[in-house]
């Protein structure tokens, strides 16, 4: 995720996107209202089903918090000491499947020391992150800050993790190696059977792939990917394929490797998209289609097939979010919810 877009007030340019409408298409009857204001840089959230209880995290502060309705609690569910250098910081957030009954928490973040990339979970009580165990350790993120990936997502009981390739664009095509990968894992942090290549890689070829997002009820994998100066992503993730970032990657191509797969959507002007949502709630005019933020402060409905396992065309929803839209979800009451680096807001009915 690129964003020293924001930590730097780098200007997003307006990008170039096939089949994007040239107006924001909010349906008629929806409107945008504030859900909690002056939050501190949220990067990711999660939504407790049946309740109003939302947990996310902080980024540069290393706190998930906790939001009952709009109410901020004033103690944090867990303070992580992170290391927040660029793109680095507190990143994902997922809740186990099973969390009512197990009450799982688990998020991906930058230690600060030694200093690395690993996934914790917690066991949540009374609003408290307690029994931390680490569940995968030791993933780099000593490249100067930057291409973190930073997701972590739960499709068909098993749990997604994806990591950016720090710089080395080379490490993207190595099956052995967990930097610029889709990972799968067992709730437990072990390997599962089935992974393709006898370790926790499940996809490959990634540059920088922020955002992680799965069809309910399904292991349908979405991911939003950060280019270069070039080609950000959406793709369709299946097992074992390669994604085409590595050393010589040309902009405009399948990409390099063997057997590359081009993305779904390119967007050939970078937009830094951020970690998308599949929706199915409450608003039925938005419903059944992928929804991604951008650092532009935009968010797009990428209309899918009726597989879901294609994009048929796109359309730019929103726009004007001010400091960047970091995440997407399904929320209480069922509205299509949505970060931005200083706030939550939701989309409604008039």
């Amino acid at each position: 995720m690129k964003l020293r877009a924001a930590v730097l007030a780098v200007v997003v340019a307006a990008s170039l996107v096939p089949f994007a409408s040239p107006a924001p298409a909010l349906p008629r009857n929806a409107e945008v209202k504030n859900y909690k204001r002056g939050l501190n840089f949220p990067v990711d959230m999660a939504h407790v089903p049946g309740t109003r209880k939302i947990f996310f995290t902080e980024k540069n502060t290393g706190k998930i918090r906790v939001l009952k309705g709009r109410k901020l609690k004033r103690r944090a569910c867990a303070n992580l000491n992170v290391n927040s250098t660029g793109e680095r910081g507190l990143l994902g957030i997922a809740l186990h499947p099973r969390f009512k009954q197990n009450r799982y928490l688990y998020v991906y973040f930058t230690k600060a020391s030694p200093l690395q990339h690993q996934v914790k979970r917690f066991k949540v009580r009374d609003g408290r992150c307690r029994n931390p165990k680490v569940i995968v350790s030791g993933i780099s993120a000593s490249s100067g800050g930057y291409h973190n990936g930073g997701q972590v997502e739960f499709a068909g009981g098993k749990l997604y993790v994806s990591t950016g390739e720090q710089h080395q664009p080379n490490l993207a095509q190595q099956t052995n190696n967990r930097l610029g990968k889709i990972l799968r894992y067992n709730p437990n942090g072990s390997v599962p059977d089935g992974n393709p290549f006898g370790n926790a890689v499940w996809s490959y070829g990634h540059r920088n792939p922020f955002g992680l997002a799965h069809k309910p009820g399904t292991t349908k994998i979405y991911s939003t990917e950060n280019g270069p100066n070039c080609d950000d992503e959406f793709n369709v993730i299946k097992r074992g394929r390669n994604y085409g970032w590595g050393s010589g990657y040309r902009c405009g191509t399948r990409g390099v490797g063997p057997n590359p797969k081009g993305p779904e959507v390119r967007w050939s002007n970078i937009i830094v998209p951020t970690d998308p949502a599949f929706y199915n709630g409450k608003m039925r005019t938005l419903r059944g289609d992928v929804y991604t933020g951008d650092f532009g402060g935009r968010i797009r409905r990428l209309i899918m097939n009726k597989k879901d396992t294609r994009v048929r065309r796109q359309r730019i929803i929103l726009r004007g979010q001010g400091s960047g839209v970091t995440d997407v979800m399904k929320g209480p009451g069922g509205w299509l919810y949505f970060a931005t680096t200083t706030a939550i807001k939701r989309i409604v009915r008039k």
